[in-house]
């Protein structure tokens, strides 16, 4: 396991941009997973790597009181950690149009596990990555969901970052369809654990 996150960790504009490299492989799996999903052709773009106060989060969402929907992705193995996932509530209602086209009748517990399955993917692919690039064992656990205001999902992480640095790094992917247009916005916010491995895994792709 990692130790407890230390005030000491932080990451330069040259770690940022290779782990938005990690990411762009990680999504190119989760592109290919979607596709199959839907039976249609989807792409993720190259993550847009933003470093935030904490206090700046919500707006990503639209702000504090705006709705969302939250899948946390816990892995556990040589690394204990966690990945979270942010959908806005109109991302939310994209997502599920995209997931069960003309289908009016789904019900609620199948929409929360067709989104669960969508950040499982996306995140268990850049998990893949990080635990092939490290050679540590990762091993993601099932989905949690949330669906409440911005403010109210991000409060635990946010108060958890907030013990050891006053920024949170996000990784902003756009799912769009095959003539480009934008279909959902994520956010994925990797937990410190996450990070770290994502770095070591940066690390590795810049060294060959």
């Amino acid at each position: 396991m990692t130790d407890t996150p230390t005030t000491d960790f932080f990451l330069t504009s040259e770690d940022i941009d290779a782990i938005g490299r990690v990411g762009s492989i990680g999504a190119r799996h989760a592109a290919r997973a979607l596709s199959r999903l839907t039976a249609t052709s989807i792409r993720l773009s190259k993550p847009e790597m933003k470093t935030l106060s904490i206090g700046e989060v919500p707006d990503l969402l639209g702000g504090m009181d705006a709705p969302a929907m939250g899948v946390l992705i816990p892995f556990h193995g040589d690394v204990v950690g966690n990945t979270l996932l942010l959908y806005s509530d109109d991302g939310a209602k994209e997502l599920l149009k995209l997931l069960f086209p003309g289908d009016d009748e789904v019900t609620e517990e199948l929409k929360d596990s067709a989104i669960a399955e969508t950040g499982n993917i996306l995140a268990g692919a850049i998990h893949t990555v990080m635990s092939r690039l490290t050679e540590r064992i990762l091993i993601s656990l099932p989905p949690i969901t949330v669906q409440d205001m911005a403010g109210a999902i991000l409060d635990p992480l946010l108060a958890e970052a907030g013990s050891y640095t006053d920024e949170v790094v996000t990784l902003v992917f756009h799912l769009s369809d095959e003539d480009g247009t934008c279909l959902v916005k994520t956010v994925l916010i990797p937990g410190i654990e996450c990070l770290q491995l994502m770095q070591e895994a940066a690390n590795r792709l810049e060294t060959g």
